[in-house]
C-alpha cells in the first residue's frame, strides 16, 4: 500500500499567513490609492473653485470699470446739455460721446463755427477737470476727483466720421481727408483751450491719454444707416471714444498665484 504524503501542519499555516498578509497589503494599497484619489479630487475641486473665483473677480472688476466709465459719460452728457448743447448723445455701454456735425462744422468743411467753438470750449474745460482722475492719478488731484472715479482709461480718441457720399473739393479729395481734418481740428482746438489735456497719461502711464483717429464712412452709427438721409446725417459726426485699460500683467499673475496656491494647499 502506498504511503500517503502528509504536509507538516506548520507549513500549511505559514502559507495561509503569507496569503493573508498579501491580501492585507493589497487592501492597504487600495485604501492608499483611494485616499490619494480623494486628495486629488479635492485639490482639483479647490483649484476649479479658485479659478472660478478669479474669473468672477476679473469679470466684476471689468464691470466695475464699465460702470465708472458710464458714470463719467452720463455726467459729461448732462453738463453739456445743461450748457445748451442738446445735440450731444452718450452711449455709455460703448464708451462713446457723439457730437453731430451740425453742432461743430458746416457741411463739407473742417472749419469750426462760433457754435462749434463754444461747444468744444465747454467740453475741453470739463475734460481737463475730469480726465486726470481716470488716468495716472496725481495724489494732489485725488481730493478733487468725483466719487467713484478710478484709473481705468487706456485712451480717449477724438474720432472723425462721415457719411458714404463721396466728397471731392479743392480742400478734400475724399472722405478720409475730411474726417481726418475734422478730428485733428477738434483736437487742436480743445488742447488750445486746455493745454493740460496733452499731458494727461493713461492708466498704465505708458502713453498720453488724449489722441486722434479718423474713419471716413467706415463706422456707421447703426447698420445700413447710410441708406437714408436721416442715417447719413447721424453718421456725419465727431465721436469721443473712451477706451478702458486692459487687464495688466499683475492681474494675470495674481490670478495664477491664487490657482497655484489652491492646488498646493
Amino acid at each position: 500500500m502506498a504511503r500517503r504524503l502528509r504536509l507538516p501542519l506548520h507549513r500549511g499555516k505559514a502559507e495561509d499567513s503569507y496569503f493573508v498578509s498579501l491580501n492585507d497589503l493589497l487592501i492597504g494599497m487600495l485604501f492608499v490609492f483611494i485616499i490619494l484619489l480623494m486628495i486629488f479630487a479635492l485639490s482639483y475641486q479647490s483649484a476649479e473653485a479658485q479659478l472660478n473665483n478669479e474669473v468672477q473677480r476679473l469679470q466684476d472688476e471689468l464691470e466695475g470699470r464699465e460702470s465708472v466709465r458710464s458714470s463719467l459719460l452720463l455726467r459729461l452728457e448732462g453738463e453739456l446739455k445743461a450748457a445748451g448743447l442738446q445735440d450731444v448723445a452718450a452711449e455709455p455701454e460703448q464708451g462713446i460721446l457723439h457730437l453731430p456735425e451740425s453742432a461743430l462744422f458746416a457741411s463739407g468743411s473742417a472749419d469750426l463755427g462760433s457754435r462749434g467753438q463754444a461747444a468744444l470750449t465747454r467740453l475741453a474745460t470739463i475734460l481737463a477737470r475730469e480726465l486726470p482722475c481716470y488716468g495716472v492719478r496725481d495724489p494732489d488731484i485725488v481730493p478733487r476727483c468725483p466719487e467713484g472715479s478710478e484709473s481705468i482709461l487706456e485712451a480717449v480718441y477724438v474720432e472723425g466720421h462721415t457719411d458714404n457720399v463721396p466728397i471731392a473739393t479743392a480742400e478734400f479729395r475724399n472722405n478720409w481727408e475730411l474726417s481726418s481734418a475734422r478730428a485733428i481740428r477738434t483736437y487742436q482746438f480743445m488742447t488750445g483751450v486746455a493745454d493740460s489735456l496733452k499731458r494727461v497719461r493713461n492708466a498704465s502711464g505708458s502713453a498720453t491719454l488724449f489722441g486722434v483717429s479718423a474713419y471716413a464712412e467706415t463706422r456707421e452709427r447703426s447698420p445700413n444707416s447710410n441708406a437714408t438721409e436721416q442715417g447719413r446725417r447721424a453718421n456725419r459726426r465727431i465721436d469721443l471714444r473712451f477706451l478702458l485699460s486692459p487687464p495688466t500683467r499683475r492681474d494675470f499673475e495674481r490670478a495664477a498665484s491664487g490657482i497655484t496656491r489652491a492646488v498646493t494647499e
